[in-house]
């Protein structure tokens, strides 16, 4: 018998999800059903709705922006007016069978049923797991009309849309523990915001006392206040949203799911090692506040680039004929017996009588404060005949923003590549072009895969649950009921010892938990490190 119990004001979120998700369903799915044909050719006849992007469109139909602009010349490449009448190609979908074997395959390897490991031979099949969820749903806000407003952009981002997905995301991982495994689970989900009245109410619960688990609150202060009410019990405590690694210490009932910054000095150091021995470090901070991180970084530099690099005359060579030729159409004057790179003056001449020998150039590596330090003092010691690694720290986009600008242009002369720290993708227009450029890796608490059988099937879960596409939160929601709940079936009243060594496969992360020292909390110490590369973004897979 499957129990589930869940406690929270079901009526505002189901009204949400009743009155919302149809017409979200509608923008998903808004394909025409006209074909017509043109020329000798087939093509659907799609009317463009409000704010409807080419992105969109193309997306709905599964053809390019390129493709919709080929065949509408009148169009603009910016976004069309809505009514705005285009012709899309069509393309008919031609569905291939699978063998057999194939899909008795596929079934075996449905990513969103994993089989719980190390299940404990004292399991209690019959034990109820009590799981407290508190995150701002603002419920409040939820009347009548709200409900009755029509669905704009605008509505989407009113305070209790932030984050449903979160909570969507979570539903799905318990509903699956529940029909798969027959879980016993009574969930209770609290409202809590900003408010600290809030926390306050929910703290006076008796029922809170004796629940096995919390995710949240999601907020600092109401956090904070849960940590102390926990502090004494045997109640494990998630936080679901946080880097800060300050929260941990002296509290070793508490697990922190999003890793700190200071773990991607280990991370760091696996890329060096993988990619940038032979190569000229430059390590630039944003600001004096940011300098904390450059002695690190500069200590793992120096510890793992090799003393020099041995290039090729025939590439300098050609690097200097280059060079020189540019100049020379330019009709810009020159000495052509001199060339300046690396801080060194070569012997052009020189270079040129030996072109099977080798330059031995020194490895160099150097900390500026951006702030302080112009970019063009780099280019006395930068090298024109190998890499040249930028890692930059600094969290604000206008920084971000220079920075790749800055870097794009003198990639134009020098071979630049860019480690972007701490958080860069969170900032969202960067110009991918300029971070493809210059093989810009970056360091991402999650990356979604959605080529990936495991995520393609919680897209396709979570459209016919909610009517959309999943955020990156739902992703994110999903990981941690999948995995703490998981968890506490295999291990119980034992869940918090066991979280070090306790690994399952995700949708779009891995939690390598941890604590430093032996009051303190666990901490996931685990960055998805990834890089622009051929047009593409590649993961690199480091342990």
């Amino acid at each position: 018998m499957r129990v589930l119990k869940i406690y929270f004001s079901v009526l505002a979120i189901s009204l949400m999800t009743m009155f919302f998700a149809p017409s979200l369903k509608a923008q998903v799915s808004a394909k025409s059903s006209i074909v017509t044909e043109y020329n000798g050719k087939q093509y659907y006849v799609h009317t463009v709705q409000k704010r409807q992007s080419l992105n969109e469109i193309a997306e709905i139909y599964g053809v390019s922006v390129y493709e919709i602009l080929s065949e509408n010349k009148d169009l603009k490449k910016t976004n069309p007016k809505a009514g705005t009448i285009i012709r899309i190609p069509y393309k008919e979908i031609i569905v291939e069978e699978e063998p057999k074997e194939m899909l008795d395959e596929i079934i075996e390897q449905d990513s969103l049923a994993f089989e719980p490991e190390f299940v404990p031979t004292s399991f209690d099949s019959e034990r109820l797991y009590k799981v407290a969820l508190m995150m701002p749903l603002y419920l409040e806000q939820v009347d009548e009309k709200f409900l009755n407003e029509e669905v704009s952009n605008k509505q989407l981002l009113a305070k209790p849309f932030s984050y449903l997905h979160f909570y969507e995301g979570f539903m799905i991982a318990v509903d699956s523990m529940v029909s798969k495994y027959d879980m016993k689970i009574d969930l209770k989900v609290y409202d809590i915001d900003q408010d600290t009245n809030k926390i306050v109410t929910a703290l006076n619960d008796e029922w809170l006392a004796t629940a096995d688990m919390i995710v949240g609150p999601f907020h600092l202060k109401p956090f904070e206040r849960m940590l102390n009410y926990v502090k004494d019990k045997d109640i494990l405590l998630v936080n679901p949203m946080t880097n800060r690694e300050d929260l941990v210490i002296d509290n070793k009932n508490m697990v922190k799911v999003k890793p700190s910054y200071s773990y991607q000095m280990h991370w760091l150091e696996e890329v060096i090692k993988d990619k940038y021995t032979d190569n000229n470090i430059f390590i630039f901070a944003m600001d004096s506040a940011s300098m904390q991180y450059t002695e690190i970084m500069k200590e793992i530099a120096l510890r793992n680039i090799e003393e020099f690099s041995y290039v090729p005359n025939k590439h300098i060579k050609k690097v200097i004929r280059k060079y020189q030729d540019a100049l020379k159409n330019e009709e810009i004057e020159f000495d052509s017996t001199k060339y300046q790179s690396d801080n060194i003056t070569f012997d052009v001449k020189m270079i040129n009588e030996f072109p099977d020998d080798t330059t031995k150039l020194r490895n160099q590596v150097v900390v500026y404060n951006y702030s302080i330090d112009s970019l063009n003092k780099v280019m006395k010691t930068a090298s024109a005949f190998r890499n040249n690694l930028f890692i930059v720290y600094g969290d604000s986009k206008v920084f971000a923003t220079e920075m790749i600008n800055k870097l794009n242009i003198l990639n134009k002369d020098y071979p630049v590549s860019l480690i972007a720290l701490p958080d860069w993708s969170k900032y969202d227009r960067l110009f991918n072009e300029n971070l493809m450029k210059l093989n810009t890796i970056i360091f991402d608490d999650d990356y979604t895969d959605y080529d990936t059988y495991a995520v393609g099937k919680f897209i396709c879960k979570f459209r016919d649950e909610y009517g959309t596409e999943p955020k990156d939160i739902a992703f994110h929601g999903f990981n941690i009921a999948w995995y703490f709940l998981n968890a506490l079936i295999n291990y119980g009243d034992d869940i918090a010892p066991a979280i070090p060594t306790f690994d399952i496969p995700l949708l779009n992360t891995k939690y390598h938990f941890e604590k430093k020292s032996i009051n303190d909390g666990y901490e996931n110490s685990y960055w998805n490190v990834y890089q622009y590369k051929d047009y593409e973004k590649q993961l690199l897979q480091y342990e």
